[in-house]
């Protein structure tokens, strides 16, 4: 079929009436609404494009090279001077009572309607056209009245307005529009962005479809040089322009497209971590994993706060550490913060089943011992088994001994929570730095006082040829150096520490969502 057919021109027709019927056209055939009838449009269009330049190629050049040439010419044709002459002089006069005109008039409203009363409308948007070329605030100011009153860079401008002109001024006025919709996305107004796009969208100059592809690509121009924005600007200028990365109607590559996709997930969370660290005290998982890797923090306060961690909050910290890891490094730059690649020491070290076996195995051994002085020997000797029932006594008193313990030291431990403020710094001043690990170890009153209560019960079932407070002081000292090995995560049992390492690994495996 002829394009022109299903343009509805004529075949005479010119290149102008082509663009101003495909953007009459373009209103009806919509691409996110009408693909398939988009395309037949488009397609049709870029033919009779192609045809027009044709005819033009074919037909001899009179184009003219200044605004006033063509009133020049056609004055010439009715006098007997010589063409140049007659151009200049005309010119001229018609810009000597234009400018009468401008100067006379209050406001362009009035020369407009006294140009036309004296036959000059086309010289007089000629003239106002040609001031309009320095692009300063006044010709800007012009330009922006010619395009409301003489629809200037639409479809239905003049045909006697020269078109390389007006599309050059196009592309400025596009350009500046642009800036200025950047420096108010950088000024973080991004709803009055959206309302700017909106109102260019709907406006006449920027129906045709190449100054809306120039539009759509600036606007990805503008997001990927500016450094913050929220997805939900993006999303209302998907919606606007149709961009869809299911049907891949998209403004720019898949690579930029991505690029901007990936930022805007980098802002949310960027936004939301800076809501979590802003909070009074942390009251959710995801806000106590923020605290702890980005919260600058002091001993006392990280100790505080990992006190009431359980297993979520641990997931959650491990999923954020994936996040600035992994997916956006530079997040913690963006905050202003550094963020703290050695939060696991906070974990629990889940010593209870060492150390009880450890204590165990201590108050076996001298009850065992006191109960072996105190036994009559050969009589034990003499029958069979005597030494084995002596031991079976002592491990189910010993075992009793070590239950009641871990319950004693389990509600110490709580208890101990409420003297965090005074154990941290007690601890660090006294304690290696190793087994203390900035409040992260080992600590005097939360594990010292245990301790020291198992020290004296060793002490009070050891041997009586051994004195007390020897006894209790190396069944002390054995405990403390346990606890800081174990605090500081340096086992001395090497496969408690392999266990406990794999136990480590499948806890923490299954990664929460962030």
């Amino acid at each position: 079929m002829n394009p022109l057919n299903m343009l509805g021109l004529d075949a005479d027709v010119d290149t102008r009436s082509i663009k101003r019927r495909y953007a009459q056209l373009l209103k009806q055939h919509r691409p996110d609404e009408d693909p398939e009838a988009f395309q037949r449009l488009r397609e049709a269009y870029e033919q009779a494009l192609q045809l027009a330049a044709a005819r033009h190629d074919a037909e001899p050049d009179e184009a003219p090279s200044a605004l006033f040439h063509e009133r020049g010419e056609q004055q010439s044709s009715v006098s007997n001077e010589p063409t140049p002459l007659v151009a200049a002089q005309a010119t001229a006069d018609v810009h000597t009572r234009i400018a009468q005109l401008l100067e006379s008039s209050p406001s362009l409203d009035e020369a407009l309607q006294h140009a036309r009363e004296q036959a000059l409308e086309a010289d007089f948007q000629r003239y106002l056209l040609a001031r309009c070329a320095a692009f300063d605030e006044h010709g800007l100011s012009t330009l922006r009245w010619g395009m409301q009153h003489l629809h200037w860079l639409s479809p239905w401008q003049a045909d006697y307005l020269p078109g390389a002109h007006l599309d050059g001024l196009a592309r400025r006025l596009l350009k500046l529009e642009l800036e200025q919709l950047q420096q108010r996305l950088q000024a973080g107004e991004e709803r009055a962005v959206l309302e700017r796009v909106a109102a260019l969208v709907a406006s006449d100059w920027l129906q045709p479809f190449d100054r809306r592809l120039q539009l759509q690509d600036g606007l990805v121009w503008m997001l990927e040089e500016t450094e913050h924005w929220s997805g939900a600007l993006l999303e209302r200028l998907c919606k606007l322009f149709g961009w869809s990365d299911d049907t891949g109607e998209l403004p720019c590559s898949r690579e930029r497209w991505d690029g901007l996709c990936w930022r805007c997930e980098r802002h949310a969370v960027w936004q939301r971590l800076l809501q979590h660290l802003q909070e009074a005290w942390p009251l959710r998982a995801e806000q106590r994993a923020t605290w702890l890797l980005l919260k600058p923090l002091a001993e006392r306060e990280a100790r505080r706060l990992v006190d009431h961690f359980d297993e979520d909050d641990w997931q959650a910290c491990d999923a954020l550490d994936e996040v600035l890891s992994v997916r956006y490094p530079e997040l913690p730059g963006l905050l202003g913060l550094q963020r703290d690649t050695r939060w696991q020491r906070w974990q629990p070290r889940k010593w209870m089943a060492p150390a009880t076996v450890y204590v165990w195995m201590l108050l076996f051994a001298a009850m065992y011992g006191t109960s072996l002085q105190e036994a009559q020997l050969p009589f034990y000797l003499e029958r069979s088994g005597g030494f084995l029932a002596l031991a079976f006594k002592d491990l189910l008193i010993s075992a009793g001994v070590v239950a009641w313990l871990a319950m004693i030291a389990r509600g110490w431990s709580r208890l101990a929570l409420y003297l965090t403020r005074l154990d941290v710094p007690l601890s660090q001043f006294i304690l290696p730095s190793a087994w203390c690990d900035r409040g992260a170890g080992m600590l005097i009153l939360r594990h010292g006082i245990p301790a020291a209560l198992f020290a004296a019960i060793v002490a009070g079932f050891a041997p009586t040829q051994v004195p007390s407070w020897a006894t209790f002081g190396g069944a002390f000292a054995l405990q403390i150096v346990f606890l800081g090995l174990v605090g500081s995560r340096r086992s001395p049992w090497p496969r408690w520490s392999m266990l406990h390492s794999v136990a480590f690994k499948v806890d923490y495996s299954k990664k929460a969502e962030w």
